[in-house]
């Protein structure tokens, strides 16, 4: 706009409008809005990018083997034998030298309760905790637990209806969908009320699958109409109440793919095409140390990240490998970078702006 005319308007803005001119005078250019998430990603290295994609256990109950593990992961992973005879003072100082390292580390942990349970505090089995009416109870304990520790992700709650499967049984609330959807949600506002984060797990649904997805490959051998209208009704049930993080298990369909559903981009798709707001929540796989995946690690990473998921969890083996090993087939265009830029913008709008499990 010529500058005589500018100085003209806001002259008569000033005598009739207060200089509170109409939006019809456009004195001032509209600057668009810059997505924090979009330019902080735009200045990120690709190492770093690859980092925010890396779920990573370390060996030990040294700090010092968790933050060299940070070299190749941006998320480390406690087991059970990062712990034990560890005071929570221990633990707590070991987290906290995770996150001086790296601020926009998650810690993530398994705090189910029952056996599966890696800070002990005496919680139930969530079974047991959906009969004695202390669900609410157990979530908040352990919400508050790990938030005091320095972890940043539980790993529960569990979604999965129990039928017949050996290892999920009492780890499941509840045998019926809508039931054990309402006893998850119960858990999850409990849990993410005291600022740690919970995952649904496991996806596409463990409950009606016969075997032990740890030994081998697991099976749900019913048509999607049907895992729709069973196996995933807890799973929407809980993103509708607030859940962004789900672990996809080693769990075949055979209607629609001949690989489990954490490596296939088949189930992958149709799972974000279903689930509410499938293209803003964060996918997991579960660990690729288990035999279902039916894939050495460094490969069923690989194969992971084409199908879709936004985060792999690695365990027991060197760390490095698969990270240079991505980083080489990012770099070479065998993998998707556009991809890549999706999956850390997801991960990435949840871990800043301090924005809140329950937000």
């Amino acid at each position: 706009m010529p500058q005589p005319l500018v100085v003209f308007l806001t002259l008569i803005s000033n005598l009739f409008f207060a200089g509170n001119a109409p939006a019809f005078f456009n004195l001032q250019p509209k600057v668009p809005e810059v997505d924090p998430i979009v330019e902080q990603i735009s200045q990120m290295s690709l190492e770093d990018k690859v980092r925010q994609t890396l779920i990573c256990s370390f060996e030990g109950k040294e700090a010092s083997s968790a933050l060299n593990v940070l070299k190749s992961c941006g998320n480390i992973f406690y087991s059970k034998g990062n712990l034990e005879g560890l005071s929570k003072k221990e633990i707590f100082e070991n987290n906290q030298a995770i996150h001086r390292k790296d601020p926009r580390a998650w810690i993530l942990i398994d705090q189910e309760g029952g056996q599966v349970a890696r800070i002990k505090d005496g919680s139930p089995p969530p079974r047991k905790m959906a009969e004695e009416n202390s669900i609410s109870y157990w979530g908040q304990q352990h919400g508050r637990t790990l938030k005091d520790l320095g972890f940043n992700v539980d790993l529960a709650p569990v979604a999965d209806i129990t039928q017949n499967n050996p290892v999920i049984e009492n780890r499941s609330f509840a045998d019926d969908p809508t039931v054990n959807g309402q006893k998850i949600t119960e858990y999850l506002k409990a849990l993410q009320s005291e600022g740690t984060f919970g995952v649904i797990k496991h996806l596409p649904g463990h409950g009606r699958v016969d075997s032990d997805t740890h030994k081998k490959v697991g099976v749900l051998d019913y048509s999607w109409e049907e895992i729709k209208n069973f196996d995933l009704v807890p799973f929407v049930e809980a993103i509708n109440s607030g859940a962004k993080l789900l672990m996809v298990g080693h769990i075949k369909i055979p209607e629609i793919a001949s690989v489990p559903a954490s490596i296939s981009p088949e189930i992958i798709s149709r799972l974000r095409a279903f689930l509410p707001g499938g293209s803003n929540l964060i996918f997991m796989t579960d660990s690729l140390s288990m035999s279902g995946v039916g894939l050495p690690q460094d490969q069923a990473a690989v194969e992971a990240i084409k199908a879709g998921e936004d985060m792999i969890l690695i365990q027991g083996i060197p760390e490095d490998i698969v990270y240079k090993k991505l980083l080489d087939l990012y770099q070479n265009g065998t993998l998707d970078k556009a991809s890549l830029d999706q999956s850390v913008t997801r991960i990435l709008k949840i871990k800043t702006a301090d924005e809140s499990p329950t937000s």
